[in-house]
């Protein structure tokens, strides 16, 4: 080979290995899975809603090695309570072991309740595991304790499109051997962002609804029982973006309801890279061709 031929080989090459270093510099690093989180909804004193699926990154809050009810509740408080979990927020080991003592800023000696995934927790030290729905209230009969936890069939929705959806509502409750069941709640009056509509529920605890784009927020309410509000947030497609169904700029729910958009950019500058070595390959070619032909 010419030296010249040696020195364009080279050149090439060289080139080649800075197009490929500066591609893999381009490329982002790998994206951090996003912390696995678990949902807190919590009703207040007055039995109204003071949270509502507030995502909880799973940590060992209090240090007992395990991930827990105590934790998720506890940082609850402290991301959203004014003052934090210090004035929101306490517990304590007693007789039975752990025990809520304050809530939401209230303290009534022991009326709380707390569910996981709209099973009765046993205690605060009930493990929490990632998605799971996490909800806590203040009994607001705290001499009959008749506060009636009660849940929808979904906590969360994503429709596609303006349209009807379909609701059940059940509450905890015991059967005559003292195990838990789930019963329909009849006649509970239906609230779409905070406001009672005529929709009540019907004897199997079912209710349809006809919503159009945006975001809502469902609960209920009885005129016979005491209810623990439920939630259903429901997000309905076409408030940001084109408008047409299916497409929505605004994100996922907290849960990930919703669409995963995005492109692996690292793939692009990949192909981007691959493009640039073939181009500079064919025009070395070319260049060695006519250098043989001299």
């Amino acid at each position: 080979m010419k030296p010249e031929n040696r020195r364009t080989c080279w050149i090439w090459m060289l080139t080649l290995l800075a197009l490929l270093a500066g591609g893999l510099s381009l490329a982002p690093a790998a994206e951090t899975a996003p912390q696995q989180t678990a949902y807190v909804t919590v009703a207040d004193g007055e039995g109204a809603l003071a949270l509502v699926r507030e995502p909880v990154p799973l940590t060992d809050a209090d240090g007992d090695g395990a991930i827990t009810v105590n934790d998720v509740l506890l940082l609850a408080h402290d991301s959203a309570y004014p003052g934090g979990a210090a004035a929101g927020y306490a517990s304590s080991v007693g007789e039975y072991g752990l025990k809520l003592d304050r809530l939401w800023g209230v303290e009534n000696g022991g009326g709380y309740g707390y569910y996981v995934n709209h099973a009765s927790a046993m205690s605060l030290t009930d493990p929490v595991s990632a998605g799971d729905e996490v909800v806590a209230f203040v009994y607001t009969d705290t001499d009959g304790f008749s506060d009636t936890y009660c849940y929808f069939n979904a906590s969360s929705l994503g429709l596609d499109a303006p349209g009807e959806v379909t609701l059940t509502l059940m509450a905890a409750g015991w059967d005559a051997e003292y195990q838990p069941v789930a019963l329909p709640v009849e006649g509970a009056v239906i609230l779409v962002n905070g406001e009672p509509t005529a929709l009540r529920t019907d004897a199997r605890g079912q209710v349809t609804l006809t919503l159009t784009a945006g975001e809502f927020l469902i609960s209920a309410s009885s005129d016979t029982q005491v209810l623990v509000p439920p939630v259903c947030q429901v997000r309905v497609a076409g408030i940001a973006g084109t408008g047409e169904p299916g497409t929505d700029d605004a994100g996922a729910l907290p849960d990930g309801t919703g669409a995963a958009g995005g492109t692996d950019r690292t793939l692009l500058y990949a192909m981007a890279a691959f493009a640039g070595v073939v181009l500079l390959a064919a025009l070395a070619d070319g260049l060695l061709r006519r250098r043989k032909e001299r």
